[in-house]
């Protein structure tokens, strides 16, 4: 990535990692123009210290694991800087979006940026057609918070935001393995997220989700265009969206399972 201007930026970046050593470095040096880089980790194995440890900017601390939400939203409260950034470790920076930082922090217009971003993996753009994933990155530390969530957390603007079409990139470097362990690890915590908001399951949506899914996706968001990796990635969508509810049935009927036994037992003891 070229960057064009070496001035710094009056702006906090924070991220939460968890093994993070092979793009780190490449990412902090990116980030090298910014007053601030706060790393939270919940026990990387890795050289992720090691690395954060290289960088003048960057502030590296340890807190125990509890949700997503819960995490980046610590992150989030050590940032010492009006503005913030938010990056995940396998993230980039575009020259752009660097300008389109720059540009909000000096015209003071808005409260947070909403930007898209795009997915490479293997070093390739995914060809599918798919809507652009927007989401809020950049924005004033007053005006954003986290909602509870386990997974898939967002942050929550009290403010006006505005929208640019300069993005981020994400590398979606996974092997198969990590792959799905990664969704088997985010069913879970979606299907608990569900349960406690009181969703229900039931047989239809376990029938009909994994078809619909895959289908959605190969043919309509264009997944047939990726070859191998569209056809796995389909699939594997499919799969997360059938564990999530399949999970979501499990709760469900265990918790009436352990009413019903408790329920016997104590009719058992009154006898």
């Amino acid at each position: 990535l070229d960057m064009k201007s070496t001035a710094s930026i009056s702006a906090s970046v924070y991220m939460i990692t968890l093994n993070a050593a092979e793009r780190l470095h490449h990412l902090l040096s990116q980030l090298k123009a910014f007053e601030e880089v706060i790393i939270v980790d919940c026990g990387s194995i890795d050289k992720t210290a090691e690395i954060a440890g290289g960088f003048p900017n960057v502030k590296f601390s340890y807190h125990a694991w509890s949700s997503f939400s819960e995490q980046k939203a610590h992150a989030l409260s050590l940032c010492k800087c009006e503005w913030v950034l938010n990056l995940d470790a396998d993230e980039e920076l575009t020259q752009e979006f660097l300008d389109e930082i720059r540009a909000t922090i000096h015209a003071d217009n808005c409260d947070a940026l909403e930007s898209s971003r795009v997915v490479y993996r293997w070093g390739r753009r995914s060809p599918y057609f798919t809507k652009d994933n927007w989401l809020i990155r950049f924005f004033r530390k007053e005006k954003g918070h986290y909602k509870p969530r386990r997974v898939h957390e967002r942050i929550s603007i009290n403010g006006s935001i505005r929208r640019t079409h300069a993005c981020i990139i994400h590398h979606q470097d996974m092997t198969l393995d990590d792959l799905v362990h990664k969704l088997n690890r985010y069913s879970q915590l979606k299907a608990m997220d569900k349960h406690e908001k009181g969703s229900k399951a039931n047989f239809l949506i376990l029938l009909v989700i994994f078809p619909l899914t895959f289908i959605q996706h190969y043919l309509f968001k264009g997944f047939f265009l990726g070859g191998f990796d569209g056809l796995a990635g389909s699939v594997s969508i499919a799969f997360y969206n059938f564990m999530k509810y399949a999970k979501l049935w499990e709760m469900e009927n265990l918790k009436e399972a352990e009413a019903k036994y408790f329920a016997s037992a104590t009719r058992g003891v009154n006898h």
